[in-house]
């Protein structure tokens, strides 16, 4: 889901606007702009104008709300619009697979860094996958199992996960800003993480471990859509 918010303010002051997060859409999926002009009367008008994509390339309609307060000092007065527009999800890209109450789930068979893989995710309307529950580890790894090996060793047994501790070393964060044990799943092989400053990334053994890993290797990984 997309959610954009926009702060401006009518009256004696002049109009700004501040963009809030903007989680993962596909390029150019919509344009939001805010543009002011005084009437006639001398009175300041603010509009704020979305444009997006086709309807087809999204699962579900698009909601926008709009909020504003009123502040009076001695004899001027300013209100404060603020306008939030929700996307709905676009819909999968080619070969997504989907697994009820869970999402969509694409495994791409090539090795690659971890930030690669975070960006190729991005570029499909999507997110490296962030690991939720015991459920959802059941239910890719058997998409994984079906998949041939990518390598002849140890790394055909090891994913990309969306967890790194770039920000403190040794406390794992997702791609979302989440600590990894508030994600609902943080399975650590014992004695991990372990490496210290040299593997700030995370990955996923087949047996469900997470290992911190070094960002550089280059492993196979899952995309993941939620559901709405």
């Amino acid at each position: 889901m997309l959610v954009r918010a926009i702060l401006f303010c009518v009256g004696l002051c002049v109009c700004t606007s501040k963009s809030l997060q903007c989680n993962m859409s596909r390029a150019s999926a919509y344009q939001l702009s805010i543009t002011s002009r005084r009437n006639e009367s001398g009175i300041w008008v603010a509009q704020v104008s979305l444009d997006h994509g086709p309807s087809d390339e999204y699962d579900g309609i698009w909601h926008v709300d709009v909020d504003h307060t009123t502040t009076k000092c001695e004899r001027s007065e300013t209100v404060h619009l603020v306008a939030t527009v929700t996307a709905p999800l676009m819909k999968p890209s080619p070969n997504y697979e989907y697994l009820p109450e869970l999402g969509y789930y694409k495994f791409h068979p090539i090795t690659v860094d971890w930030s690669v893989a975070r960006e190729t995710c991005m570029k499909e309307g999507a997110y490296l996958m962030v690991l939720n529950s015991e459920k959802e580890f059941q239910a890719i790894k058997k998409i994984w199992d079906r998949q041939p090996k990518l390598t002849t060793d140890w790394r055909n047994d090891f994913i990309h996960v969306g967890l790194t501790d770039h920000e403190t070393e040794g406390q794992f964060y997702s791609i979302f800003g989440e600590h990894v044990n508030s994600t609902g799943y943080a399975k650590w092989k014992a004695g991990e993480p372990n490496s210290g400053n040299t593997a700030n990334c995370a990955g996923v053994q087949r047996s469900g471990d997470f290992y911190d890993s070094n960002c550089s290797n280059k492993l196979g990984f899952f995309c993941k859509q939620q559901l709405q």
